[in-house]
Parts: C-alpha cells; sequence; structure tokens
C-alpha cells in the first residue's frame, strides 16, 4: 500500500522522499569513479508533467557511466519517475483549473480555453517542485557517485551564452548530467 501515493499526481518533493528512496540508503561502490563527458536526456515535451524516457543519456563510453559509477536501472527509473510526478499537477490544481470559468460565469466555449490557459500556467510553476527533488537526489545519491544532474529548457547555450538557433523552436526540457568531484560535507 505504501507504493501505491507515490503515483498520485503532483506529489510535493517532501512527500515523494518520505521514506526515502533505497537508492538514498544504498552506499556508493568504493572504486574511483573517473571523469565522464557530459551527457543529455531529452525530455517528452516542453511541460515536467510529461517526463523523460527511462532510459540512461546517449554517452560514447563503454561501459556507461551509470554502470561505473554506480547507478543502476532501478535508481535512474525511480528517479525519473519522481521528477515526472513532483511536476504533475495534483487533484487541487485540476479543480482550480476546471472551476475557473464557473467562477468567472463564462460560458462552456471560453470556458474551454480559460482552462487550458490555468492548466498552462499551472503547469510551468512546477519547475520547482522538481528542482528541489533533484537537488534532494543530488546530494543524497548522484554527488557521492561523483555525477551532478541539472535541470534546462530548450537548446543547450554556447559559450557566450547565447541558444543555438538551428534547433528551431524547441522548448524540451532536459537532464544534464555531468562529472562532479565529490567533497564530503
Amino acid at each position: 500500500m505504501g507504493h501505491v501515493k507515490n503515483f498520485a499526481p503532483g506529489k510535493d518533493p517532501k512527500t515523494l522522499l518520505n521514506p526515502p528512496p533505497p537508492s538514498f540508503g544504498r552506499a556508493p561502490a568504493p572504486a574511483p569513479y573517473s571523469m565522464f563527458p557530459a551527457m543529455v536526456l531529452i525530455g517528452k515535451g516542453n511541460t515536467l508533467d510529461r517526463g523523460f524516457p527511462y532510459i540512461p543519456p546517449d554517452s560514447p563510453l563503454v561501459p556507461h557511466p551509470f554502470v561505473t559509477h554506480d547507478v543502476n536501472e532501478q535508481d535512474w527509473r525511480r528517479f525519473l519517475h519522481d521528477m515526472r510526478v513532483a511536476g504533475s499537477l495534483s487533484p487541487m490544481n485540476r479543480v482550480v483549473a476546471g472551476l475557473a470559468p464557473l467562477a468567472l460565469g463564462i460560458g462552456i466555449i471560453f470556458g474551454f480555453f480559460i482552462v487550458k490557459g490555468v492548466d498552462s500556467l499551472l503547469k510551468r510553476t512546477k519547475k520547482g517542485p522538481v528542482s528541489q527533488l533533484i537537488d534532494a537526489w543530488n546530494h543524497f545519491f548522484f554527488h557521492p557517485r561523483c555525477i551532478h544532474i541539472g535541470l534546462t529548457q530548450g537548446p543547450p547555450k554556447d559559450a557566450k551564452g547565447k541558444r543555438d538557433k538551428s534547433q528551431g523552436k524547441d522548448s524540451n526540457w532536459r537532464l544534464l548530467v555531468s562529472y562532479r568531484p565529490y567533497t564530503p560535507a
């Protein structure tokens, strides 16, 4: 029954991390962790509730850095699942979006567009909870394994901080996975 609560959309990070995922309790392997080139996993859309594919990001290295840095498939899938849940609208958010036209006294046709607009606005506010979740996973799991996860939207920026316009209007979310030396606090 305890696992069922994790499938409810829109959970805040504290709820998702109580109890902590089993990954947090597993000590990192004692092997030294080597550097690896940064990797990117592109999300399924421009809202965080769409989530990310349940695959590791592409890497030119064999074996994959996840293998050499003690990140197994269950760890990665749980992380991505929790991110998607944190990025989803809660039942209360859905009720607010659905009741907005009634509160404003708007008809069905215009109400549909109001619901879509409120829904879109609420989805955009989910970066904060997802970022908090990523911070917890970084602190308790990825950093001790010399991995850092970052979240960004749109194509990567160049050295001058400008986006590559050749990729068009891509506004998908991305996870940036990079090497980060670990120094215990």
